[in-house]
């Protein structure tokens, strides 16, 4: 991702990261969780993985995450200057730098069961490895793992905002230079 930032010149905040993310998996955090073979984000290939958690880290130009904080800060300013007394403060022609912007990368954290890879897709096969995977685990027994991160970037496309001028019709932000 690192590699991603700076080849488009980009910046990234973190919008959402679920509880286990980037967590080892343990024994207790593995029976806990479901079984899957293949999802929007992972292709099936015959291995058993378990979802550890997801990240979601959006364009610094997105939508503003901390608009209720700024708006409790402001009101508990205006609520400490209750005196007649004008105090200074800078007048800001513009108080964010937001633009909606929609891009976003998307990273799930997995665990893959390796040792219970299965190379023919029936709902039987399925169940059975997974059943097998569930009393190992149970039973504490030693479970062979591989730890995976899958990563969806953004489209070229979803930094463009469109300008009411009619002789400019988009506009590329600087953090998302075109054509990358």
């Amino acid at each position: 991702m690192k590699t991603y930032a700076s080849s488009t010149s980009s910046a990234w905040r973190t919008q959402v990261k679920e509880k286990f993310y980037g967590c080892d998996p343990e024994l207790e955090t593995l029976k806990s969780k479901k079984i899957q073979w293949q999802s929007d984000m992972i292709q099936f290939d015959g291995t058993p993985w378990i979802l550890m958690g997801r990240k979601v880290l959006s364009c610094h130009q997105g939508p503003d995450l901390d608009k209720a904080a700024k708006i409790k800060r402001k009101k508990e300013r205006e609520a400490k200057n209750d005196h007649d007394c004008h105090s200074k403060h800078r007048h800001l022609a513009q108080d964010t730098k937001k633009m909606d912007c929609t891009a976003k990368i998307q990273v799930r954290h997995a665990v893959k069961f390796t040792q219970f890879k299965i190379l023919e897709d029936t709902e039987f096969k399925r169940r059975k490895a997974a059943r097998t995977i569930k009393e190992t685990l149970l039973k504490g027994g030693i479970v062979e793992t591989q730890s995976v991160y899958y990563i969806r970037f953004p489209d070229e496309n979803c930094n463009v905002v469109k300008i009411p001028n009619e002789n400019q019709k988009f506009v590329f932000f600087a953090s998302h230079p075109w054509p990358p």
